[in-house]
């Protein structure tokens, strides 16, 4: 197909013109060559490429894609885009992000949601939260853009989220000093730690806002920089 379509029929297919499709090809093709084997032949790279730009540039489903290339099987996404697309934010540019808005240190900004989910048999009133319908808790952590950077989920909806922020694996990483990826433990004052609301219990490391009618400009200070920062985990969840 690639050697038998018109200047027309390229645009329309990928969105883009040959010289910028085989510029793709040079950045992408060393890094996506796969060997024969006895059972089957590789996918030349130029093919794995075409059928991702083509998914991405239309709203062609798979199968149709596949066919046009005459490949049995897809791994597109996984093989080009697994590694250099999907991948966790770097701890370092986290901190520093938040440090620019205000509050200093911060490695992420953690908070809890309800999932709705069928009725468990028998267990109907475990699972109902305090809103009245039936859910599991999703605790997540987010950085500054409000991409997911670690969640965990599973409790039932009655459950109140700081036993399940207890019970997570999170608390016990962060006392060997794993707070993410590329983050030293420190011992010394201003070490990493993560921004909360009121319901998770306030530790060395773990930051939440005062409550209660606060006029001290310090603390006022302080609560609207935290409250800034955690429109991020807000955000996530839209």
């Amino acid at each position: 197909m690639l050697t038998i379509w018109n200047d027309h029929q390229w645009l329309e297919m990928f969105r883009m013109k040959r010289d910028m499709f085989y510029h793709i090809i040079s950045m992408l093709g060393p890094h996506i060559v796969r060997q024969d084997t006895n059972m089957r032949l590789a996918i030349p790279p130029d093919k794995k490429v075409a059928m991702a730009i083509m998914k991405l540039a239309s709203s062609s489903n798979l199968h149709y894609i596949v066919n046009q290339f005459s490949v049995a099987t897809c791994q597109l996404f996984k093989d080009i885009t697994a590694n250099k697309i999907i991948h966790l934010a770097n701890p370092q540019q986290v901190i520093d992000s938040f440090n620019k808005k205000g509050f200093l240190n911060c490695i992420g900004a953690l908070d809890s949601t309800h999932i709705p989910v069928l009725c468990p048999a028998g267990r109907g009133r475990a699972f109902t939260n305090r809103k009245g319908y039936v859910s599991v808790i999703l605790q997540t952590m987010v950085d500054h853009q409000g991409w997911f950077m670690n969640i965990y989920t599973g409790w039932a909806g009655s459950v109140q989220d700081a036993r399940m922020f207890r019970n997570s694996p999170l608390p016990g990483l962060v006392e060997k000093g794993h707070y993410a990826p590329g983050v030293e433990e420190t011992v010394i004052p201003g070490s990493p730690g993560y921004i909360s609301g009121h319901c998770l219990p306030l530790k060395p490391w773990l930051w939440k806002p005062y409550g209660g009618n606060i006029t001290d400009p310090q603390k006022l200070v302080f609560k609207q920089c935290l409250s800034s920062c955690r429109m991020a985990v807000e955000y996530a969840f839209g």
